[in-house]
């Protein structure tokens, strides 16, 4: 992609080779006219280098700005991106008995919530047939900006006769999920194109069917000790998940088994929409199980570093996962693995030659390690860095 000042340049030469002219200086209509060239080159090469990027889903740019991508998803996974859901929440109320809630009544978290001052919305009419009753909020944002946990308080916008005005979540009907980001969304199309249905092979399972669920990041499937029974263990995005580092709510696993059963894919006829094969007696659909991983440095000489090497640590990790025989890159059969020298290795890339160390200790799961294996479900994440 030339810059726009080659390209000046470029119509400035053509012009005085043209015109035989030695020298451009003082010939401002044709300083001036190769700026406006230049200006409608650069319009062009843009413009190809849109198109181009556009053409496979490795580059292609969003619906959103004007690219391919969600057109190659659509035709691929068969769905667009995922948009943000909200949360549904289940909360108590108070009144006297006939008081009435009125549908669209406004409710706001508390300071003291999970997600302080969001507005939540009842859908439908409520009537008091005893002190306390049970309705159904909505929040009005979508996502987990709004998300509220078991025992956080909300409170009418406006009062309601004989109406208490504070209510209590006593149950996460829906949980909220973060829309799908152009990278995951990508990424799934590109595994999708690149691997082929099978039947209930494991790359079905991993790459087919378990991410046409939302907040779905991976799936691990094994072949359980018993015969015809599978253990598929399913790993959440990290802000969809539970705990911030992959686990999946129980509302993701029982999704995934519906995909899993049932291809949600309603334009299909209804007798290719069949997923899980005979020979499969039983699914087990499994959280992933989160190890941490905490990493002590002895005598570091200067302690400033340890939140950098934190950061790296925790971008490291992301790349450690379960290899699954059979439907991933033979390539990567060592993704499982990590290694006491690696984490040195990335340690010494944050510290470069600002600060030194005499050794370090990595423990998994409190246990110190040399190599550790990730499998049957098992990922990693960075629980600490300290310095002894």
């Amino acid at each position: 992609m030339p810059t726009y000042n080659e390209l000046y340049t470029s119509v400035q030469a053509d012009l005085r080779n043209k015109l035989v002219i030695k020298n451009i200086f003082g010939k401002v209509v044709l300083n001036v006219l190769a700026a406006v060239q230049a200006a409608k080159l650069k319009i062009y090469y843009l413009r190809i280098d849109f198109v181009y990027k556009n053409i496979f889903p490795d580059q292609a740019d969003p619906e959103t700005k004007g690219g391919a991508l969600d057109r190659f998803g659509f035709v691929k996974l068969g769905r667009y991106p995922f948009a943000a859901t909200a949360g549904v929440y289940t909360v108590v109320v108070t009144g006297n008995i006939g008081a009435v809630i009125p549908p669209n009544t406004t409710f706001k978290s508390l300071d003291t919530s999970n997600s302080p001052d969001k507005l939540f919305v009842l859908d439908s009419t409520f009537t008091f047939i005893a002190e306390t009753g049970e309705i159904q909020i909505r929040s009005l944002d979508l996502g987990k900006q709004s998300e509220l946990f078991e025992g956080d308080q909300v409170q009418v916008t406006q009062p309601l006769a004989n109406v208490e005005s504070f209510a209590v979540v006593i149950i996460i009907n829906t949980i909220p999920l973060e829309s799908e980001s152009t990278d995951e969304y990508r990424a799934k199309t590109i595994q999708a194109f690149r691997t082929e249905a099978q039947g209930g092979s494991k790359s079905d399972y991993k790459f087919e069917w378990s991410l046409d669920v939302q907040g779905v990041k991976a799936a691990y499937p094994y072949l359980n000790t018993s015969p015809s029974i599978i253990d598929l263990y399913v790993e959440a995005n990290p802000e969809d998940s539970t705990d911030g580092y992959g686990t999946p709510a129980q509302s993701i696993l029982d999704a995934v088994e519906e995909v899993v059963e049932f291809d949600p894919d309603i334009t299909k006829p209804l007798g290719s929409r069949g997923r899980r094969p005979m020979g499969a007696f039983q699914i087990n659909f499994l959280p992933v199980q989160v190890l941490p991983v905490d990493v002590v440095i002895t005598n570091l000489s200067d302690v400033s570093f340890l939140a950098a090497i934190k950061t790296s640590m925790e971008t490291f990790l992301l790349d450690i996962r379960p290899f699954i025989d059979g439907a991933d890159d033979p390539n990567n059969s060592q993704k499982d693995l990590l290694y006491e020298n690696d984490v040195y290795g990335v340690v010494r890339g944050v510290l470069g030659s600002s600060a030194i160390f005499d050794s370090l200790i990595v423990n998994v799961d409190s246990n110190p390690i040399n190599i550790y294996e990730f499998t049957l479900g098992n990922i990693p994440y960075i629980n600490t860095v300290t310095n002894v």
